[in-house]
């Protein structure tokens, strides 16, 4: 071979060794690209019981998990922050590094700028005693929101692994020691709380909650209903009191507050409260001591018996725990869940009692041992009435002189009846002179005084509470309406439900030419769904007038889908509330029935409007 020839190949070999080198030095091999895929940190969140933070600056601190609650360990012993433990466990399994460096590629001053030989912090994750991973956090990189790292894995026989990798790190490894402290005096979910009671010098509240319901009940002093939002703000104010600092007690002065002894170590007036809550199947109680603070003061001292400290606790609402039970107490006469409710009686001194049943969703009322359909925008509009009520005053807590508030004889009792047979009465009654009324449940002592303007959504004749549906039928069963005005023939539309059409007659005269399909249609629409604005209390008068209408509507129906067969008729006659004036309001009468109803001239004059074709 030719000198130069070979020493051109010699030149190539080396070249290209070269740039072999290069590649594996600097970009990254198969297994880099792997771990590049999952990050430079794993491990199981699950699995870890420990871990500490060394800083250059030389604080640090020691967390351990007992129990699943997260406490600090070092360089005191109170609850940790479970928020930030887990912030920054996730941030550690989410680190994405941009590239893996090795201390070969750095000379003296330039690996002494990573900090890695002196990182600014340490993080060691801990199972049990056994370490599973250390990682050092040197100085920032170039790249915008990247650091140099240090990742040591226990289980790794390889040396530390260094990388240049985004992460937020820094400042979540920046609070100091006393930062990882639950900066909540209590961690428990508000739905989770079961029962409330407050100690003081005057006296004690216990406050319970409904099983299966979001209310409240005031147990003790009194037993009554309580304020679903008056309740919840206290609540609130106690599951959101912040830490602003904390002094550590010695361990006898820590056992004497375990013990409920802890008033020695707060001065002032101390307030004592029992949180009881269910977490799964387990019942908690916690206790806490908290002063009362100086007027305008958004803060005060407090102990709580899961944790060792006195506490300096924060809120703008600390007025709000001094609650008096009135206080707590449900400002509203009715809580009815009407989802529940089956049945309403209504007893008064006046009239009939009055019998509502729900069936299948509808509403429906009992006379004369028969079901009809009742009003239920009434029905509604009564337990919006009863549920949107604010209650006057706390006339008394005492049943022993009910005879002063009318409420011996009560002039109006409601009785509301669930499915499972269960039943609340609520009683009305009223002083001497009818000025003032008050009402009361049957199962507690308290009497409230309410606002007159509640009664008339509480009408006590049965008639008040009947469906505004006067007459109801299918168009495909009609075959004839009669329309007379006064002592004018009647105008006689037939109908034949089997073509759809329509003939007309009026005395004696054939008028189908005249009519319009249309318009017919649309009349018999409006007598198939009539409804009336309301019933009359008193028929006296209406019955009087009715004898000489103004205007009779008489419907013929058959049956359904045949113009054959036998017929029966629905009466309606109307007359004005005035005789010989055109009024407002009408009265009306279905088949010269007991019952009287109003209609409105507007509806009337729709009702007549000209079935005829304009010319």
């Amino acid at each position: 071979m030719h000198p130069r020839t070979t020493a051109f190949l010699l030149l190539l070999v080396v070249a290209l060794g070269a740039v072999i080198l290069g590649v594996e030095r600097y970009l990254p091999s198969t297994r880099e690209l792997r771990e590049m895929k999952k990050g430079p940190v794993k491990f199981n969140k699950s699995e870890v019981t420990q871990f500490e933070i060394d800083s250059s600056g030389g604080d640090g601190v020691s967390l351990a998990r007992d129990k699943g609650i997260w406490w600090v360990r070092r360089p005191f012993n109170d609850h940790a922050d479970p928020d930030k433990v887990t912030k920054l466990l996730d941030e550690l399994l989410s680190i994405g590094w941009i590239e893996r460096v090795h201390r070969a590629e750095f000379d003296e001053a330039g690996w002494a700028k990573t900090a890695l030989d002196q990182p600014r912090q340490k993080l060691r994750l801990m199972v049990g005693s056994d370490t599973v991973l250390e990682v050092w956090l040197g100085s920032a990189a170039a790249i915008e929101g990247s650091h140099y790292l240090a990742v040591q894995k226990s289980n790794d026989s390889e040396e530390t692994a260094y990388y240049v990798a985004k992460t937020t790190l820094p400042d979540l490894l920046k609070p100091t020691p006393k930062d990882w402290r639950d900066s909540k005096l209590v961690r428990l979910a508000a739905e989770q709380v079961t029962g409330i009671k407050l100690v003081q010098e005057g006296g004690q509240i216990e406050l319970v909650r409904v099983p299966g319901k979001a209310g409240w009940i005031l147990a003790k002093p009194l037993s009554t209903r309580g304020s679903k939002e008056k309740i919840g703000e206290l609540l609130s104010t106690l599951l959101n009191l912040e830490i602003k600092d904390a002094v550590e007690v010695t361990t006898g002065a820590a056992t004497a507050i375990e013990g409920g002894t802890a008033t020695a170590a707060i001065n002032g007036q101390p307030l004592k409260i029992t949180l009881t809550a269910q977490q799964d199947e387990t019942t908690i109680q916690t206790e806490i001591t908290i002063t009362k603070p100086q007027p305008d003061s958004l803060e005060t001292k407090a102990t709580v018996s899961h944790r060792r400290p006195i506490f300096t606790v924060l809120s703008k609402s600390l007025a709000d725990l001094w609650s008096q039970p009135n206080d707590l107490r449900d400002r509203m006469l009715a809580r009815i869940e009407t989802e529940a409710v089956a049945a309403v009686r209504i007893d008064s001194q006046v009239f009939a009692p009055v019998l509502l049943e729900k069936k299948q969703e509808s509403w429906f009322l009992r006379r004369h041992n028969k079901l009809e359909p009742a009003n239920g925008d009434r029905v509604a509009r009564l337990f919006e009435a009863l549920n949107s009520h604010p209650i006057r005053s706390y006339a008394s807590d005492s049943a022993a002189n009910l005879a002063g508030y009318g409420l011996d004889k009560p002039f109006l009792t409601l009785t509301f009846s669930s499915a499972d047979g269960r039943a609340m009465k609520l009683f009305f009654g009223a002083n001497a002179e009818r000025t003032e009324f008050f009402a009361k449940y049957e199962a507690e002592p308290s009497v409230y005084q309410i606002d007159a303007s509640l009664l008339p959504s509480i009408p006590q004749d049965g008639i008040k509470w009947k469906g505004l549906g006067a007459i109801r039928f299918t168009q495909f069963a009609l075959r004839k309406i009669s329309l007379a005005m006064g002592t004018q023939p009647p105008v006689e539309l037939s109908y034949d439900p089997t073509t759809a059409q329509w003939t007309g007659a009026r005395a004696g005269r054939d008028i189908t030419a005249m009519i319009d399909r249309v318009k017919a249609d649309r009349l018999a629409g409006s007598l198939a769904k009539f409804n009336v604005q309301d019933w009359s209390a008193d028929a006296t008068n209406a019955i009087q007038a009715l004898k000489t209408p103004a205007l009779r509507v008489v419907v013929t129906l058959g049956e359904p889908g045949t113009n054959t067969g036998p017929t029966r008729d629905i009466e309606m006659n109307f007359s004005p509330t005035q005789p010989d004036m055109d009024t407002a309001l009408y009265f009306g009468q279905v088949d010269k029935g007991p019952d009287v109803f109003y209609v409105t001239r507007s509806s009337l004059l729709e009702l007549l409007a000209p079935v005829f074709k304009s010319e």
